[in-house]
């Protein structure tokens, strides 16, 4: 720990200039101080950035389905139980602009068009839903 402790200050320490002003009077005194400021508190030791959020952005287009259909109020939670019984492994629901659309993701293709085959015009909440194989929207140019 002490040699890690060195080589910060040693290595990783570079002086910034900050608005103090000389002194150490405030900002009022003008002119630039100097203030160190230690990179190892900004993750010399630090535990890397997290596994990232899931979305089914991270997820293949043949590994996707299109669901429409899903009536107001449905929540994910309700869909995913829903679509558990095929193999989702993640599901959204959109609003705004998407409402009544969502996704469901899965492991494998062959799951994914299992759930097309075997869900779709099921019912939910009163709704009978649409589930379709998932195209990847076209940019606009």
């Amino acid at each position: 720990p002490e040699a890690l402790w060195r080589r910060a200050f040693e290595v990783r320490a570079p002086v910034l200039f900050a608005a103090m002003g000389s002194g150490g009077k405030g900002k009022g005194s003008g002119g630039w101080g100097m203030v160190w400021a230690p990179m190892f508190a900004k993750g010399m030791f630090g535990k890397g950035k997290g596994k990232g959020k899931m979305s089914s952005g991270n997820f293949k287009p043949d590994k996707k389905v299109w669901i429409g259909g899903i009536p107001e109020g449905v929540t994910y939670k309700e869909l995913h139980e829903h679509f558990k019984a095929v193999g989702a492994k993640w599901v959204e629901v959109w609003q705004g602009n998407g409402a009544g659309t969502g996704a469901a993701c899965f492991g494998t293709a062959e799951e994914a068009a299992a759930a097309i085959t075997t869900l779709n015009g099921s019912e939910i909440s009163g709704g009978t839903l649409v589930v379709d194989v998932w195209e990847k929207k076209e940019k606009a140019a």
